[in-house]
Formats: structure tokens, C-alpha cells, sequence
């Protein structure tokens, strides 16, 4: 008999603890910001040059393209130049672009101002660290968003400019 109840002791034991952690499973997804805000995928905040605060779901119903880099990436700054051109070229017609760097914000606002980059850089590491939510293992990285915050284009590596028009092109008749 105490054989008996012993087991059903692990049992309910086993039962609750199964059932707890299912209720933190499903608590923490609930409360992952970064995947869903307010029906805006992938949103995520964080302060600008000018320590204004920037939220992706900001731009919600643009286009956005979101850039990772840093000044002192090569590549990025190869495609620089061509990112800024071609923002100013795609703004009026719903194109938000974003640059997104964890560099020193003196290097930021030097390169920027060198580059005559026009649209928003954004500070990684200021609210919150986004590029490993991101999986940012390499840079530039380049993610191409739909009105919704949803991903429609990820690129790794150099872009050149007419890759970064198609792909915009592409992402507006979509």
C-alpha cells in the first residue's frame, strides 16, 4: 500500500512540474517583444544618433530595409555609397531604410557625416542588444522588410546597388 502511494506522489509530482513548465513556456513566448507588437513582426527599439527612441513598428506600412554594419567593415563601407544613394532615390515611394551598428557613436556620426548617409542609424546596445536576436554573425547584413515587419529578403555580405534595387523592387510589388 505505501508502495502504492508513493507512486502516485512521483506521479502528481511529475504532473505539476510538467504543467508548470509548460505555463512558463507559453508565458515567456507571450512576453517576446521582438517578435510581434501589436500585429508589427520583428519589432524591436532603440535610440538613434540623436537619442531620439526608434521603434521599427514605427514605419509600419513601409518598406523597410535594415542594414547592420559598422565603420570599420569593409565591405560596408563599399556599399555605403550606394545604400545612401539609393534611400534617397526609394524614400518618397515608402522606402524607410535603417542602419543598425554597436560602433562607437563618435566613429558613427563621423562616417555618417563622411558618407553622407541621410537616413536614421540606429545604436545597437542602447536599449536593447538586437543583433543576436537577429542572428547578425557577419557583416553588413541586410534584411528587406514588408509593411507588416515581415521578412521578405536577408542578404549576408556585400550588396551592390543593383542587388539592393531588385530586391526593393521586388519587395514593393509584393
Amino acid at each position: 500500500m505505501k508502495i502504492k502511494k508513493l507512486i502516485i506522489f512521483f506521479l502528481t509530482i511529475s504532473l505539476v512540474m510538467v504543467l508548470g513548465l509548460i505555463a512558463l513556456s507559453c508565458s515567456s513566448a507571450a512576453n517576446n517583444t521582438n517578435k510581434n507588437t501589436d500585429g508589427y513582426a520583428n519589432n524591436f527599439t532603440l535610440y538613434d544618433l540623436n537619442k531620439n527612441k526608434v521603434s521599427l513598428s514605427d514605419f509600419q506600412g513601409k518598406i523597410v530595409v535594415l542594414n547592420f554594419w559598422a565603420s570599420w567593415c569593409p565591405p560596408c563601407v563599399q556599399e555605403a555609397p550606394d545604400f545612401a544613394e539609393t534611400y534617397n532615390s526609394y524614400k518618397a515611394k515608402g522606402v524607410q531604410f535603417l542602419g543598425i551598428s554597436n560602433d562607437d557613436v563618435n566613429a558613427l556620426e563621423k562616417f555618417i557625416k563622411d558618407k553622407n548617409i541621410g537616413y536614421p542609424t540606429l545604436i545597437d546596445g542602447s536599449i536593447d542588444k538586437i543583433m543576436p536576436k537577429w542572428g547578425i554573425n557577419a557583416l553588413p547584413t541586410t534584411f528587406i522588410l514588408g509593411r507588416n515587419g515581415e521578412i521578405l529578403f536577408h542578404n549576408v555580405g556585400l550588396m551592390t546597388k543593383d542587388q539592393l534595387i531588385s530586391s526593393i523592387e521586388k519587395s514593393l510589388n509584393s
